[in-house]
């Protein structure tokens, strides 16, 4: 008799019910929302020239507290710890010489300073921004940092015409400054997205944030030279990422010569880890900022 049967049941192979939800490639949210912040660099750069221009408009003398502020600061240590320590940047420098130094050295640390302490605020403060859909929240600490910068790159103009009228003039190596003032910005607004998300969880980063800061300031040599670092806690300056920065303006600026080729592959590495650590932590929690902030 003929064969009824039909074809024969085979198993399903797991091509036929298309293709495997669980093996779909998951987005990298570092990735997303770098990709992000990148499409929106034109606000980040208003937010960053709004910011600028709410500190100091309606005051009697406007953008110039950008410069004044440092200069008092700069005249306060300068008679400090020039004249009244008699400090100097070396054996046979004066008080012009070392003001030079102290205010190369202060132009990086009030970058640091001023970019970390308000991003640190920068996504809790701002609250309403974070709720609206598709806000590139990275904006909220990116443009601190960048408004910052603009306020590091005046300062140093005014200290290359110090240089120029005080010290023994500027070389060519000047023209290598401003790459390292962007792989200190990298480096910073690294730190600057990981203390914004710490800010969202733990309140008081804002206050841990000041007092390491200051601690950091003096572990710098920023008001001495770093050959006044004792030698058993020299390890303490070879770590310091900041104590790299301030040598190397020192050394393009003050010193004219090409720092040394260790002092950039810190500078660049730890430029590099800080970024992608910090804002890979900004990315991983973003979608909680709504919830928390």
């Amino acid at each position: 008799m003929p064969d009824h049967q039909g074809p024969a049941l085979r198993p399903t192979a797991p091509s036929d019910l298309g293709p495997d939800p669980e093996a779909r490639p998951r987005s990298n949210p570092t990735r997303k929302e770098l990709v992000h912040l990148w499409r929106n660099r034109d606000l980040l750069m208003q937010f960053a020239f709004n910011d600028l221009k709410h500190r100091y408009i309606g005051s009697s003398i406007g953008i110039f507290w950008m410069v004044i502020n440092p200069i008092v600061e700069l005249v306060t240590y300068t008679f400090v710890f020039g004249v009244l320590m008699s400090v100097r940047y070396s054996p046979s420098g004066g008080v012009a010489q070392y003001a030079l130094f102290l205010f190369c050295g202060m132009i990086a640390w009030f970058h640091v300073q001023e970019s970390l302490t308000r991003a640190t605020t920068s996504i809790t403060e701002n609250a309403h921004l974070i709720k609206k859909v598709n806000f590139p929240a990275a904006i909220l600490p990116g443009h601190v940092v960048i408004s910052a910068l603009f306020n590091q790159a005046v300062r140093t103009l005014i200290l290359a015409l110090g240089v120029i009228f005080l010290g023994g003039g500027l070389s060519g190596w000047f023209l290598m400054v401003p790459f390292f003032m962007l792989i200190q910005t990298l480096m910073v607004m690294g730190m600057a997205f990981f203390l914004a998300t710490a800010q969202v969880y733990f309140r008081d980063t804002a206050h841990w944030v000041n007092a390491v800061l200051l601690a950091w300031m003096f572990m710098t040599p920023i008001f001495y030279p770093p050959s006044a670092y004792p030698k058993q806690l020299n390890i303490l300056l070879q770590v310091n990422p900041l104590a790299h920065t301030v040598g190397i303006l020192q050394e393009l600026i003050l010193n004219q010569r090409l720092p040394s080729a260790g002092a950039i592959v810190v500078a660049i590495a730890a430029a590099a880890f800080f970024f992608i650590a910090g804002f890979s932590v900004f990315a991983h929690h973003r979608k909680t900022f709504a919830d928390l902030a």
